[in-house]
């Protein structure tokens, strides 16, 4: 009889803790041997640091990637993000493909964004292309909304060098690092109000590329209606959706939390923009999922901290089903496992991407998605040039 799965933490969220032990693992120390270890971002940044040079055997399993700041750090994504785009340029893959004016086509799905104060003169030359701009300031290694803030005059940027204590943007020594991105002055908001998602997405492996998406994400409402007006720009409770910005507004609801499920957002939008519409929203939206994916720039570290009953069931049942693909049927982890699970384990999960699938058929396939054919779960095989072709989601 295979023995029982050992498992560690350091993040004391019940939601964890409840899951590994309804499943009948036994907890050990990061100091005895374990099989499955859900570490904090430190953690994994400590453990598999160039200085100690740990290496997983082939019976353990963690739950972040170890180089996961290449996921995490707002800077690292952007510039993950312009590598892809060049390498796909240099290999001549439509992906790539540009207009007239030289806008990406496709790849089109990050704002103009520049580092600072690495970037500044570059970033100064195009605010004064469009000087009436608004620009969101972020700083790269923080989360939760810390230390965000909007800008709409270079004496702004110039005042926030000065309070870092920085006597020059050509001197980089120890000034942390901001991304500064063209501020989306027009998005898309419901009862007045801006809105983001957290989707959660599962990626069991990067090669070749397998990742999943989980049916039940929830979109962040901010508390006051949104505006452009500049005299707006330093209120974060008409920008930021951040909870741990919005929970201390007025009119935040400690009930739901200021959140809908994402279900409800599609409800909504199938009812006020069409079915048609929704759909071609929610593909692109998995298609942006992927191809950052592939350039590897998500946010790999999720909150587990629930806000209200909801969020918790939320996160627990997210958790169960996640385990249910890391470690199928519960037992000792084994690096020369298959890594796609039967779909009866999936719970609410469903396959986004397989790079297996879809080598078959390449850019010529996804250039084809983008161009409009629905890619969403659902998708099996469609009709291209009298022959068939898969698709490639699943």
């Amino acid at each position: 009889m295979a023995g029982k799965v050992k498992w560690v933490t350091d993040i004391e969220k019940s939601v964890l803790i409840n899951n590994f032990e309804k499943r009948g693992w036994v907890q050990v120390t990061e100091n005895e041997d374990w099989n499955f270890y859900w570490m904090s971002v430190q953690t994994i940044r400590n453990v598999f640091s160039v200085e100690t040079g740990y290496r997983l055997s082939d019976d353990q399993i963690v739950n972040h990637f170890p180089n996961h700041y290449e996921l995490t750090r707002k800077d690292l994504m952007v510039k993950n993000i312009k590598r892809y785009r060049k390498e796909l340029e240099k290999e001549g893959s439509p992906l790539a493909g540009k207009d007239e004016s030289g806008k990406y086509l496709y790849l089109d799905f990050v704002p103009v964004t520049y580092m600072l104060p690495a970037d500044y003169n570059l970033f100064v030359e195009e605010f004064r292309k469009s000087p009436s701009s608004t620009w969101i300031m972020k700083p790269c290694g923080k989360a939760q909304g810390k230390g965000i803030f909007l800008i709409n005059k270079l004496s702004q940027i110039k005042k926030w060098s000065r309070d870092s204590k920085t006597s020059s943007f050509v001197s980089q020594s120890n000034k942390e690092a901001y991304v500064i991105s063209l501020y989306i002055n027009n998005p898309l908001l419901i009862g007045g109000r801006k809105f983001d998602l957290r989707l959660y997405v599962l990626v069991s492996t990067y090669r070749p590329l397998r990742c999943y998406m989980y049916k039940l994400g929830f979109c962040r409402f901010c508390t006051v209606k949104y505006t452009p007006s500049t005299s707006e720009l330093d209120n974060m409770f008409v920008h930021l959706t951040n909870v741990a910005i919005q929970k201390h507004g007025e009119d935040y609801n400690h009930i739901h939390g200021g959140k809908w499920t994402v279900s409800n957002l599609r409800l909504y939008l199938e009812s006020t923009r069409g079915k048609e519409v929704t759909s071609k929203l929610f593909d692109e939206i998995h298609w942006i999922i992927v191809q950052s994916l592939k350039a590897v720039a998500v946010n790999a570290s999720p909150s587990l901290t629930s806000s209200t009953a909801n969020d918790r069931i939320l996160k627990y049942n997210l958790i169960n089903d996640t385990l249910n693909i890391a470690v199928p049927n519960g037992e000792i982890p084994d690096c020369k496992w298959n890594k796609s699970p039967p779909k009866e384990v999936l719970g609410n999960y469903e396959i986004l991407y397989d790079e297996e699938l879809a080598q078959g058929d390449g850019a010529d396939r996804e250039l084809r998605s983008r161009q409009g054919q629905s890619l969403g779960p659902r998708a099996g095989r469609s009709r291209d040039s009298g022959r068939a072709v898969l698709t490639t989601w699943k």
